[in-house]
């Protein structure tokens, strides 16, 4: 079928019936009586709110009668008899697939409400054809949240971004008349926002933090509150609501030092605030995963590029705007090795881990990057340099950055068959080519740092 869309006997168990749904490509199940007999449709946050409402998990789902019974038969369908008004009835119940049944009343086809609305030629539905799976998005406004955003949307998820909007709206504004997204404006220390943020999503994504490690050094008790406190109080909301497919991000640095490759069993060596806080908050959210809550922890490398909402304080950004602010790139040390990615790419593993079998990806950890973007920083500049058509490089011997360490990503790789597809000189030089044009106006600014802020934003 076109929309394999998840079936659930009667008796299956409430519990039961949110992992099907969350294991399928959709947020929904039909509902299917023991002899195949189509009774109803149940959406994922239909159960969940079954179980805030009282409703033990191992109660048999037809204990709760499901409250969308639409169905279709080809007959039906043949005589073109559905109007306008039926249709927008059943989106405004939510209801975005139909069961074609037979005539035991068995499915034998599954038909999208848009797909209907394109055959007898009334107006469009609200959102496409896609799973059309909830997301929350937390810092969806950020350098990394406001390209997942694009991604997901482009991708038939609906998106709702959580962010506290403290550099400003304009990452997000091009999105605005977007059907699929919705924003709410909170910090996620503040608990009832937070809350009110997970109804009926189907999976949550946790990129707001304080960033860095000079953020961090700045700011230690909001990095505490916010990156462990926080992270700790959303997820333990999620878990209490199963919804099972959280995606936490962490970080690389993590490791601090290390000679060898590094994988994710590879001992843990924090060297500054921000990594013991993403080591914490890790060991929290995994210690409360099981069968029906699945998190996935994704240590970040350095990230790089073009964002909506630009950083300049990453190390490919940085020595890119620096070639054409100063003509020449400073680089300290230059022995150092960083495990890179591409922002676009990085946002590509997300929507991936969304998309994965949640049994592959559930209670895991991957390194996100790539083996081939192990770089020391010296080879970094040497590359930017070549892009750009020979920008000097100005070294300084003296090591002011501790941490040095190579990761390996064959976990990532085999399991979500990921390979990037950014690289450091394409990037340069549509830094360069931003700052040239205008687009990036002045560099210098301070929304372009996370440092210089005094709030939380991933």
């Amino acid at each position: 079928m076109k929309y394999p869309v998840a079936r659930v006997e009667s008796r299956t168990s409430i519990q039961e019936a949110i992992r099907t749904v969350e294991r399928s490509p959709f947020d929904r199940a039909f509902v299917v009586d023991p002899a195949g007999v189509y009774l109803g449709c149940v959406t994922i946050a239909d159960l969940r709110r079954l179980l805030i409402s009282g409703a033990r998990g191992e109660e048999p789902v037809e204990a709760y009668p499901p409250r969308h019974v639409h169905k279709l038969t080809a007959e039906l369908l043949e005589g073109r008899e559905l109007d306008e008004r039926m249709m927008s009835g059943m989106e405004l119940e939510g209801v975005r697939y139909l069961p074609v049944v037979d005539a035991e009343g068995k499915i034998a086809d599954v038909v999208s409400l848009e797909e209907l609305e394109r055959r007898y030629g009334l107006r469009p539905a609200a959102v496409g054809d896609g799973p059309g799976r909830r997301v929350l998005v937390v810092g969806g406004a950020g350098y990394l949240g406001s390209v997942l955003a694009r991604k997901l949307l482009s991708r038939g998820f609906r998106v709702r971004i959580l962010d506290s909007f403290i550099y400003g709206h304009r990452s997000l504004q091009p999105l605005a008349e977007d059907r699929g997204l919705e924003i709410v404006e909170g910090d996620l220390r503040h608990i009832p926002t937070m809350v009110a943020t997970l109804a009926d999503v189907d999976a949550v994504v946790l990129l707001a933090a304080i960033v860095g490690d000079p953020a961090s050094k700045v700011r230690p008790i909001e990095t505490f509150e916010t990156n462990v406190l926080a992270a700790q109080a959303l997820a333990s909301a999620a878990r209490l609501q199963q919804v099972g497919r959280f995606l936490y991000a962490s970080t690389c640095s993590v490791y601090g030092v290390g000679s060898a490759l590094l994988d994710e069993e590879a001992p843990l060596n924090p060297v500054s605030l921000y990594a013991r806080s993403k080591i914490e908050t890790e060991k929290i959210i995994l210690g409360m995963g099981g069968e029906y809550f699945s998190p996935t922890i994704l240590r970040m490398g350095t990230l790089y590029g073009l964002s909506p909402r630009m950083r300049f304080d990453l190390v490919v950004n940085t020595m890119s705007m620096k070639s054409f602010v100063d003509g020449r790139i400073q680089v300290f040390g230059g022995g150092q090795w960083r495990p890179l990615l591409g922002v676009e790419d990085a946002a590509e593993v997300y929507a991936r881990c969304l998309e994965a079998d949640l049994g592959k990806v559930g209670n895991q950890v991957f390194n996100v990057g790539s083996d081939a973007q192990n770089y020391r920083i010296e080879e970094v500049a040497g590359i930017i340099s070549t892009a750009l058509g020979g920008i000097p490089i100005h070294r300084d011997h003296s090591n002011l950055d501790a941490r040095d360490y190579r990761v390996s990503f064959a976990k990532l790789s085999e399991t979500l068959g990921f390979r990037p597809g950014q690289t450091i000189a394409d990037a340069a030089r549509a830094i360069v080519a931003s700052l040239r044009s205008g687009d990036i106006r002045n560099p210098a600014q301070r929304i372009y740092y996370n440092h210089f802020f005094d709030s939380t934003e991933e």
